[in-house]
């Protein structure tokens, strides 16, 4: 299976949006939600300006998306007073959002070979971490991350405008 990485273009906003909208339907009720909701989160407009600063990455299989996600090159404001392992300038890290797969493409050992390639990137862009958080009780995902040399680092509440409060479990990889 031929896997390619490439960063979003403006005229691949449709095909984002549709991918996104397919996940967040995908994930409706399921026990492993990170509870986007379409329109608010992910909201267009907002993968609309990560397009423009290059920041949205498309690995594509099979001529189609098969996973997306945002890969900031600053470290999140919200989480600059967490308990990181490695204290780090903003500008030595990358943080992951919105990381998805398509549900057409899961079962096929897709994920870990896409979160590889995404850190390699942050690694070649002269990062020194990668971070993210994840919705309390999202095994499935810290298993992924965990697998893939993430080490836990806090829990902790926080308010987003979909979900209102909930609990993530934040995570942090050094890179290279």
């Amino acid at each position: 299976m031929v896997l390619s990485i490439h960063s979003a273009m403006q005229a691949e906003l449709p095909a984002v949006w549709r991918f996104y909208e397919e996940v967040c339907a995908a994930q409706e009720g399921s026990a492993y939600s990170p509870g986007w909701h379409i329109g608010v989160y992910p909201d267009r407009d907002e993968l609309s300006a990560h397009i423009a600063t290059g920041e949205v990455l498309l690995a594509e299989c099979e001529g189609r998306i098969a996973a997306a996600a945002v890969l900031t090159g600053r470290d999140d404001p919200m989480y600059a007073d967490a308990a990181w392992r490695h204290p780090a300038a903003p500008e030595d890290v990358s943080v992951l959002h919105l990381f998805a797969l398509h549900p057409d493409f899961r079962g096929q050992r897709l994920s870990g070979a896409v979160l590889e390639r995404l850190a390699e990137r942050a690694g070649r862009n002269g990062k020194r971490y990668l971070r993210l958080d994840v919705v309390k009780g999202n095994l499935p995902a810290e298993r992924l991350y965990q697998k893939h040399g993430f080490v836990f680092c806090e829990e902790r509440d926080v308010y987003y405008e979909d979900t209102g409060e909930i609990t993530v479990r934040l995570y942090e990889r050094e890179l290279g």
